[in-house]
């Protein structure tokens, strides 16, 4: 599970203990192919100093991925995606994920992590 720290406008002045936030699962099928799933009950939550307000919305959410590829000479090239198809990479290239963000619209500006 990958914890986001985020304070939507919605929330107006939380008084909640811990921060405002959501918790995303990512369930891998394949090398190719995930599932993301916004968690929205309260027990995933316990521990994690972040907690959940209903106004999240995956609807609104753009989740890509920051990664180094390193390729067969040793040369190395950090990419950002939000959606990972490496067939048009050399046999041989190996990668490296970094990290995991989230772009989310809050209507008229975009804010990311």
């Amino acid at each position: 599970k990958h914890i986001y720290r985020f304070k939507h406008p919605a929330t107006g002045s939380c008084t909640q203990p811990g921060e405002c936030g959501f918790i995303l699962k990512y369930r891998y099928h394949e090398e190719v192919d995930a599932t993301v799933e916004l968690l929205t009950d309260s027990e995933y939550y316990i521990d994690t100093r972040v907690h959940y307000h209903d106004v999240i919305s995956t609807r609104d959410m753009c989740v890509y991925n920051v990664a180094t590829l390193t390729l067969q000479d040793g040369a190395e090239l950090d990419t950002v995606a939000w959606w990972w198809w490496w067939g048009w990479l050399p046999a041989g290239t190996k990668s490296e994920y970094k990290d995991y963000y989230v772009a989310y619209n809050v209507s008229p500006y975009m804010v990311a992590k």
